[in-house]
């Protein structure tokens, strides 16, 4: 009888089994069905604010702002933010200054859902820059450019605006994401496309996006390629540079706050895939009011978006640093002798580099 039960159980178990080997990759096709579909949206949203920012300014967003003495300043990504739903973080940045510059890192840190590929691992660079997978056209998007519809001499329903990257990903700050179409999509981490759906996604200047399969005729991808206008190589240039992406992720951790005072401070960790800290940004945000939530009154120091304080790397002093800021003024002295202590922690565990992306 018993030998009769176990057989029985073996055979339950085997058609359990069974079940399971059939219906898992039905499972895994149906989520990466909706991963793909989503990226379809993500660039259809890109698409409809490059055409909001159109009909305001009668061009598209320039590639990349560079000075004439070649800083590098803000890219067409950053342009557009205004564009999707009034995002708040456009007027938290400091656009007389580079993108790299201190003011500007803490922002450049916030991720966007609508600039990444869902089940892309790699969402920020070593230095903890939120990442974009999307990349433009450099006949469209390039130096200091400010191209019109007129110039798409091909049509805008012929003519490419941005894509899906294979890889080598970049910041979605970075005033240089633009890369050429090329003749194969998914050929290495230059190109368009992504590879789990053997082909990729291209917004179109019309404002249509297409999948466009790995087999794809390189003759078409050539045409696509070529569309004027077509700038200068020194218009398209960009920086020999390929940002370490694999691995890196924010972590938050609150620190010791008056639950009095309406601002509540955190230290934000960039570690990377040995969860080892790589840099420590200390920031606070603030309460709102039941008018500010009701939107009677305006709260302009930092809602929604958080208020930076410091940088810390592994040869800061903290006291000294911190002293005179929202931390010491807003905390009582033993909390605040509490929250430096747990920063030295951490600090202690810093690597010593001066390298930036």
């Amino acid at each position: 009888m018993n030998h009769q039960r176990w057989i029985t159980l073996g055979v339950v178990g085997l058609i359990i089994l069974l079940l399971i080997a059939l219906v898992m990759p039905a499972i895994q096709q149906a989520r990466e069905a909706a991963r793909r579909q989503t990226s379809k949206n993500n660039l259809k949203q890109i698409g409809l604010a490059f055409h909001n920012y159109y009909d305001a300014h009668r061009c598209l967003p320039p590639g990349g702002t560079i000075r004439e003495d070649g800083t590098a300043m803000h890219g067409w990504l950053t342009m557009l933010l205004p564009y999707f739903d009034n995002d708040p973080l456009y007027n938290s940045i400091h656009f007389d200054e580079s993108w790299q510059s201190r003011n500007n890192h803490f922002r450049c840190e916030t991720s966007k859902r609508f600039f990444l590929i869902p089940g892309v691992a790699a969402q920020y660079s070593s230095t903890g820059y939120a990442l974009t997978h999307y990349l433009g056209n450099p006949h469209l998007l390039y130096r200091n450019s400010s191209v019109n519809i007129e110039q798409m001499k091909h049509g805008t329903v012929h003519t490419w605006l941005a894509g899906e990257a294979t890889g080598h990903y970049q910041p979605w700050a970075y005033p240089f994401n633009w890369r050429p179409l090329g003749t194969k999509l998914c050929a290495d981490p230059d190109s368009f496309g992504y590879p789990v759906w053997r082909g990729g996604h291209l917004l179109l200047a019309d404002g249509s996006t297409h999948f466009f399969a790995q087999e794809t005729s390189p003759e078409i991808l050539k045409r696509l390629a070529a569309a004027p206008p077509v700038p200068t190589a020194e218009q398209r240039a960009v920086p020999e540079k390929v940002f370490e992406t694999q691995g890196f992720y924010w972590a938050v951790e609150k620190l010791e706050s008056d639950p009095t005072n309406r601002r509540s401070f955190f230290v934000d960790i960039l570690r990377n895939q040995r969860r080892q800290p790589l840099q420590l940004e200390v920031s606070y945000s603030i309460k709102p009011t039941e008018q500010e939530e009701r939107g009677e009154i305006l709260q302009v120091e930092c809602y929604p978006l958080g208020c930076f304080l410091a940088h810390i790397d592994a040869d800061t002093d903290i006291p000294q640093t911190l002293k005179s800021s929202a931390l010491s003024q807003a905390t009582s002295p033993e909390q605040f002798q509490a929250n430096v202590k747990r920063l030295q922690q951490l600090q202690k565990d810093l690597p010593k580099q001066d390298s930036h992306d």
